[in-house]
């Protein structure tokens, strides 16, 4: 009796092993392109915040006064941005931020006295396009006088 495996034997292993590894690689790819979507998502979010800390920061900021930032001027300011930039082969990810500012003054009565409230709301888009799909981040934020 010789001791050994039969061409069989050896191809049926190949193919197992192939399939294997076929699978493997299927599911490292899509790994990898699920972890670039939310590289890209935590990338938008990182630059929509900081707009949404620059409208809070901003000052000084007194509507009643005339004193308004630049940030916070109602109306629709829209600006190219980079929402990722791969340090090592340089591939960058272009977006649009939108910003969005309206004035959402409102009264205030307490007993017999009645107070204007100097609020402003900014809604901050970024959105931006991979892999032919369109993705966007958005932050909403109100902000009263500083006064």
């Amino acid at each position: 009796m010789r001791a050994g495996l039969t061409l069989v034997e050896v191809m049926v292993a190949s193919a197992m092993i192939a399939l294997t590894c076929t699978t493997f690689m299927f599911a490292f790819t899509q790994l990898n392109q699920m972890a670039m979507v939310a590289r890209l998502y935590t990338g938008a979010g990182s630059v929509a915040q900081a707009q949404t800390d620059l409208i809070y920061t901003d000052t000084p900021f007194q509507p009643q006064n005339s004193i308004i930032p630049a940030e916070l001027q109602p109306g629709t300011v829209t600006a190219n941005v980079t929402v990722y930039k791969d340090p090592i082969s340089g591939l960058t990810i272009p977006g649009t931020m939108t910003t969005v500012v309206a004035a959402v003054t409102s009264s205030y009565t307490y007993g017999s006295t009645t107070d204007t409230l100097y609020l402003y709301q900014a809604t901050v888009t970024v959105t931006y396009s991979y892999r032919n799909r369109n993705y966007s981040v958005a932050y909403s934020t109100l902000r009263t006088a500083d006064v």
